[in-house]
């Protein structure tokens, strides 16, 4: 029984030294994976913040973009209503003269877009004979606005649309009241016809003579005029229009250039190649996705297996104390026979 009991003790020595170097190969197996893991969450850590870079950079560099189109947009309409503001008032000598005008009578609180727009609006309507009457005609409107309240360029395309269009409603955003069949009959009188055999030309030229009067009266009861802080903002957001315009001139020079070469190739491009281009661009996107979705896994499976490795750890180490406890009792019992 003693000699049984001693090859008990041997070949549970031996089973406990076995288990001992598998707990050590576990321990050395769970450092690498650990390792693994480390490393996995480094890449994934990676994507991460190489993603947020991306869209932080596609989000500037959207709104940039698009600020600039906007600025080379807005210069695009200025030379073209420069070109119409030109012609329409005979030539470059008094298109310029007109312009200088016309930004004196408004103080510099009118940019250059709202002040073409404005001077082709009068001169098209027929509302304006010459620079100097359009330039009355704009000081008229940026004053009586500024007293409601209103910024110029609005004022002044109450004052121009309004007489234009022989519109009361626009003129009253500028305090002037204007009744249409009194402005005829007035006017009939003055040049000896009667307010019925009064033509479109004539009616047109007695509703805006009736507004001027209107407006002078207006202007007598304000006093001298006197720039106000309404006007300071008005000039500063005209030069911030006129800085912008500056800007979209010189990305003109660069883009349009761009611009028309893309045009040309999009058209180039049958219905073949817009597919292909398509088909490509829908790989690329559907591979980054599952670079992506293979990172994320990969980084789940070394959780799983770092979780798993740690229970054979601990049920190995259990193992291990049972053993030894069972050592002890064997020892004990062939002591007590011996």
């Amino acid at each position: 029984l003693v000699e049984a009991i001693n090859k008990l003790q041997r070949a549970t020595g031996k089973h406990t030294t076995i288990i001992n170097k598998n707990t050590a190969a576990t321990d050395k197996n769970r450092k690498s994976q650990s390792g693994l893991l480390r490393n996995q969450r480094l890449i994934s850590s990676s994507f991460a913040t190489m993603r947020s870079h991306l869209l932080l950079f596609n989000f500037a560099m959207g709104l940039g973009i698009s600020q600039l189109i906007k600025f080379g947009k807005e210069a695009a309409k200025i030379d073209s209503m420069t070109t119409a503001f030109v012609s329409l008032s005979g030539g470059a000598g008094n298109a310029s003269i007109a312009l200088n005008k016309l930004q004196e009578a408004t103080n510099g609180t009118m940019s250059q877009f709202d002040l073409f727009q404005q001077a082709n609006n009068a001169m098209i309507l027929g509302v304006s004979k010459n620079s100097d009457e359009m330039a009355q005609m704009f000081d008229m409107a940026q004053r009586l606005g500024r007293a409601l309240g209103v910024d110029t360029a609005s004022s002044v395309q109450s004052l121009i649309t309004g007489i234009g269009r022989q519109s009361r409603l626009m003129l009253d955003n500028i305090g002037i009241i204007v009744k249409a069949d009194e402005a005829y009959e007035n006017y009939a009188r003055k040049i000896g016809k009667t307010k019925d055999s009064l033509t479109d030309a004539e009616k047109k030229q007695a509703f805006m003579t009736a507004t001027l009067e209107a407006g002078r009266k207006k202007l007598i009861s304000l006093g001298k005029e006197t720039l106000s802080t309404q006007d300071s903002y008005d000039k500063f957001g005209a030069t911030l229009k006129d800085t912008g315009a500056e800007i979209g001139n010189i990305i003109n020079k660069a883009f349009i250039p761009l611009i028309d070469a893309s045009t040309r190739f999009f058209k180039s491009l049958d219905k073949e190649t817009l597919k292909t281009l398509i088909e490509l661009i829908t790989t690329l996107g559907v591979s980054l996705i599952a670079l992506k979705g293979y990172a994320l896994a990969t980084a789940g499976a070394m959780r799983v297996l770092a979780a798993a490795k740690i229970a054979t750890v601990a049920a190995g180490f259990s193992l291990v104390g049972v053993i030894t406890k069972a050592n002890i009792a064997i020892a004990t019992l062939g002591s007590r026979l011996v």
